[in-house]
């Protein structure tokens, strides 16, 4: 199954030392998993995984700081909770929990963005 996700992904354009401007662009993902998972043992945790590793690789963004790449945390911790939400799985959502991108809520900038 596939499901569309979006988010908004902050870079930083540095120059000389210094964060010289923020740079906003939306991110719109579409995350797949097997719904079959999600009934057997461990299935969610495995579907989570599976989210996790998607997530991280849409708001992966090129860094001039560290020179390579690097990932946008927030948006892959809001593409993530949107994905779960949609799902609505109560085995994922408990999994989600435990998840290293685990948020409440959305962030600010994606609420802010939806307006």
């Amino acid at each position: 199954m596939k499901m569309r996700v979006s988010s908004i992904l902050f870079a930083m354009s540095i120059f000389s030392g210094l964060a010289s401007a923020e740079e906003m662009t939306e991110v719109n993902a579409t995350l797949s998993f097997d719904r079959a998972l999600l009934e057997q043992a461990g299935g969610a945790e495995t579907v989570l995984s599976g989210l996790e590793k998607q997530a991280m690789a849409t708001c992966r963004f090129v860094s001039l700081t560290s020179v390579g790449l690097s990932v946008d945390e927030v948006c892959a911790e809001d593409i993530l909770y949107q994905a779960v939400e949609k799902i609505g799985d109560t085995g994922l959502s408990q999994a989600y929990e435990g998840s290293k991108l685990y948020v409440e809520t959305v962030s600010p900038r994606l609420e802010l963005a939806s307006r």
